[in-house]
């Protein structure tokens, strides 16, 4: 399903009927990372998955956005009242976002590797990332959150480079 949230069209998967549960995925995955987990959790819960921006089939428009505003926006969207949330590695760091600030949302939190916002180790290991081009997305308490990272010769490490938003 696609759902107009705060100007990017957002894929989300959703099945199953019960109390809510929204699961985020990890930065080299999308929505499908979960099909296992969500094929049993349907069959007591209302199992959504949504695509981050940028991945699997939503947009990334090149403007400022929010993931914790994006899936506020869902939730309001669907009506969820709260849900539990479930979310690995890049997935789990919005989680945990979304946790600390709108802590009514969430009926349970469960982490699976979170990535932890506000890290930047670009300072001491310059020679182990580069930025790469993207949307600009803010983050908690006035962060903002420019695209991934890449470590040379492994997979691209889901750790964000974070730098004070310029007021």
């Amino acid at each position: 399903m696609i759902v107009d949230i705060n100007g990017a069209r957002i894929h989300y998967r959703r099945e199953g009927a019960g109390f809510p549960i929204l699961m985020f995925h990890a930065g080299i995955a999308d929505s499908r990372m979960w099909q296992p987990q969500a094929d049993e959790f349907a069959k007591q819960f209302d199992v959504i998955r949504p695509d981050m921006r940028g991945f699997g089939d939503s947009e990334l428009p090149p403007r400022r956005w929010s993931p914790v505003g994006d899936v506020i926006a869902l939730i309001d969207e669907l009506g969820l009242k709260p849900a539990h949330v479930i979310g690995c590695s890049l997935g789990g760091g919005l989680a945990v976002e979304l946790a600390l600030d709108h802590p009514a949302r969430i009926s349970k939190l469960v982490l699976v590797g979170p990535s932890v916002s506000g890290a930047n180790f670009g300072k001491k290991y310059p020679e182990l990332r580069r930025d790469q081009g993207g949307g600009r997305r803010e983050g908690p308490r006035g962060i903002e959150r420019s695209g991934g990272t890449s470590l040379p010769g492994r997979a691209a490490a889901s750790t964000r480079s974070c730098r004070r938003r310029a007021s």
